[in-house]
């Protein structure tokens, strides 16, 4: 169990502890990188462990995009599979969360240039929070 309530091999959320180990170093470009990324993943393996095992889905063969880009449709309520009750936005929110810190992840896992380290402070320190509030509420669940 990893606080989730569903049992697993690795505990996603230990790349976030990870992650904010990692952000300690605000003027390490490479750590703030590997931070923002981290972050992101712990947010999504949870999140998709979380549709898997709770909500008894799995990625559709032909689902036309990759599984980062579906998460985020499937938890805004876009996918065709998406739960509808969605009554307090709580899963659409995730699913925002879900895609600003994959934009942001693919930025830096990609690009030479991002921004200036202060910026990129900044944006780790964003990516930390909404990883944060995404696990969460998958731990709380019920949503």
């Amino acid at each position: 169990m990893c606080g989730t309530g569903v049992p697993v091999v690795f505990c996603w959320k230990h790349y976030l502890d990870l992650a904010e180990d990692l952000a300690r170093n605000k003027k390490d470009e490479a750590k703030l990188r590997a931070s923002i990324s981290r972050a992101y993943y712990a947010a999504f393996c949870n999140a998709r462990n979380y549709m898997f095992d709770h909500d008894g889905n799995e990625f559709p063969r032909d689902m036309g995009m990759g599984e980062h880009q579906y998460l985020v449709q499937y938890y805004k309520g876009d996918a065709e599979e998406s739960k509808t009750d969605d009554l307090d936005g709580t899963r659409f929110d995730l699913g925002k969360d879900l895609d600003s810190m994959r934009i942001m992840r693919k930025r830096v896992d990609y690009h030479d240039r991002v921004d200036k380290i202060e910026s990129l402070e900044k944006k780790t320190d964003e990516v930390l929070k909404r990883s944060r509030r995404v696990i969460s509420k998958i731990e709380r669940g019920g949503f």
